[in-house]
């Protein structure tokens, strides 16, 4: 019984063993077929991954190569013009992607029409494909993007591209968000052609006006002041005839008359001098206590015709030599006082003179009919008047005191005023001027003051016979028997066999002018002082004497006397 049972237990036993052993080999074979799944698939996902990693590699050196086109071309862009040798390089550039197969770059030009198309790859034969909202399109089959683009001086242009094979999403993603970069950088290139070009053609057209401004000025200043200079010289010089009372009125009338004409020509050949930017001026040392008195000379007999009180106050610190242009305050003082005049029925007109803060101060103050509110903010705008209508009281160009604010700010100064209506105005003008010692007045003054010029010999050149009337008897006024030359080329032969101390120039002449002669004059050797009687008053005509040769200038119309001092301060230096 023993025996039975041990062997049947070692049967058992043995039974669960091979079933055991069964077990574990179906459990093997099962874990053996899951570890070859999953290594099957590893290597798949690994072959995946890696070819997804060659092809973002790929793009990422695509987009990088791109990058680098956009970062040089924008920077060569910037400093050159978009030439046509330029853009085909770019388009070369773009050409030698290996995924490019052919690139386009074309554009149309508004302004002569002609479409140009610049190359590169191995096929010229791009689909055709209409201009659409969109600046971006795909041919059918994705192998042929279009980037369009538009500006302002090119009726349309285009990139274009051909794909060896058809790109995927992300690759079209990047493809047009890169070229559509580049169309914009191009377009930009474009843009700041076509400024540049618009400045260059407007800054052209400016100087060429400021040219045609300069000289209709110079030409219309000589063509006004020539007959000018005629009709106040022959005036000044009849003062001096014996004529009948009747003869003296009517010269009194032509005397205002053409005081009153160069008045009105100086003050639109100085608006249009200064609107051009031709105001020079001309510093010199003066007396304002002199320039004071001028001004008390010129308007006195006017304000006694016309019953004003005319008060002057000179300030008591008032310095008794300043340097300036004492023309252009002369000029300011004139134009001020002048309108109070203008506008002054009754009662007075006053003139302050002083010194405050290292400027000379004018207030010119009258009781007058004031200037309305409304009109005040535009009373230094040029040819505005308080009343602009036909029947208007008052005369004039409404010039004056768009002048005065012009010649004030040309010095650095002020100029403000208040006004009421009914009551009067006050205009107060400060000056910035240098103080000059009185030393270096009195040794120049002396020697003009002790010079004589009777003996001066002089030779004149001037084509126009009445100006050559004019000068000789002011000369002869003056004791002074002139010759005369009726253009340059006689100038020249009569000063090879004379000798004269001064030369009067007129610059405008024909056959040859003042500025060639006297070229041609200092060019042979001669140091004698030649001085430019002109009828041309801007500064590039001033200076263009100065430049030629010329000593000093006398704008015509002149007086004797300032012909007088002229020579005398010249005489002075030939002593």
């Amino acid at each position: 019984m023993d025996v039975d049972k041990t062997i049947e237990l070692l049967n058992r036993k043995i039974k669960r063993e091979k079933s055991a052993r069964k077990a574990a080999e179906e459990l093997l074979e099962r874990k053996s077929h899951e570890l070859y799944m999953a290594k099957q698939l590893v290597e798949g996902t690994l072959f995946t991954v890696q070819e997804k990693a060659e092809k973002d590699v790929v793009l990422l050196e695509f987009k990088s190569y791109l990058d680098s086109i956009l970062l040089d071309y924008n920077q060569r862009l910037l400093r050159e013009q978009p030439t046509q040798m330029l853009l085909q390089s770019l388009v070369n550039d773009l050409g030698c992607l290996n995924s490019i197969q052919s690139v386009c770059l074309s554009f149309s030009s508004n302004v002569n029409g002609t479409l140009t198309q610049l190359y590169a790859g191995k096929t010229r034969e791009f689909e055709s494909l209409s201009h659409a909202s969109h600046p971006v399109q795909w041919n059918e089959s994705l192998t042929q993007m279009t980037v369009f683009f538009e500006l302002e001086n090119i009726e349309s242009g285009a990139i274009q591209l051909i794909f060896n094979t058809s790109p995927n999403t992300m690759w079209r993603d990047t493809i047009e968000k890169q070229f559509s970069l580049i169309s914009e950088m191009i377009n930009a290139a474009f843009e700041r052609k076509y400024l540049l070009d618009k400045t260059l053609k407007e800054k052209r057209r400016a100087e060429s006006s400021e040219r045609a401004t300069r000289d209709f000025v110079a030409m219309i200043n000589h063509e006004l002041r020539t007959p000018l200079n005629g009709l106040l010289g022959s005036a000044e010089l009849m003062e001096d005839t014996e004529i009948t009372e009747y003869q003296n009125k009517l010269l009194e009338t032509i005397h205002q008359s053409g005081q009153m004409l160069r008045i009105i020509i100086n003050d639109l050949l100085d608006f249009s001098k200064m609107s051009a930017g031709m105001l020079e001026l001309k510093l010199a040392q003066f007396k304002p206590c002199v320039l004071v008195k001028t001004i008390e000379q010129i308007f006195t007999p006017q304000m006694a015709e016309k019953c004003l009180r005319f008060d002057i106050h000179i300030a008591d610190n008032l310095p008794q030599f300043l340097m300036g242009d004492i023309d252009r305050v002369q000029q300011i003082l004139v134009n001020l006082i002048g309108n109070a005049f203008k506008f002054t029925k009754s009662g007075h007109i006053s003139l302050k003179v002083g010194w405050q803060e290292n400027a000379l101060l004018l207030i010119v103050s009258d009781t007058g009919c004031g200037i309305p509110q409304d009109k005040q903010k535009s009373l230094f705008e040029p040819f505005t008047q308080v009343d602009n209508s036909s029947q208007r009281q008052f005369e004039g160009t409404g010039l004056g005191l768009s002048i005065c604010k012009l010649l004030v700010d040309a010095m650095s100064g002020e100029l403000s005023f208040k006004s009421e209506l009914g009551k009067g105005s006050e205009f107060q003008v400060k000056l910035p001027l240098e103080v000059v010692c009185e030393q270096r007045i009195h040794s120049s003054e002396n020697n003009q003051l002790s010079c004589s010029i009777e003996n001066l010999s002089i030779l004149a050149v001037e084509d126009i016979k009445m100006n050559q009337v004019i000068l000789n008897m002011m000369l002869n006024k003056l004791g002074i028997t002139p010759d005369f030359a009726n253009d340059g080329m006689e100038a020249l032969t009569y000063l090879q066999e004379h000798d004269v101390d001064i030369v009067l120039m007129d610059c405008r002449m024909p056959i040859l002018d003042g500025f060639e002669t006297t070229k041609r004059l200092r060019e042979q050797g001669y140091r004698k002082p030649i001085l430019a009687l002109t009828a041309g008053t801007t500064s590039m005509e001033v200076k263009a004497c100065i430049d030629a040769g010329m000593d000093d200038t006398l704008s015509k119309p002149y007086k004797a006397a300032e012909l007088e001092a002229m020579l005398k301060s010249w005489g002075a230096k030939l002593i």
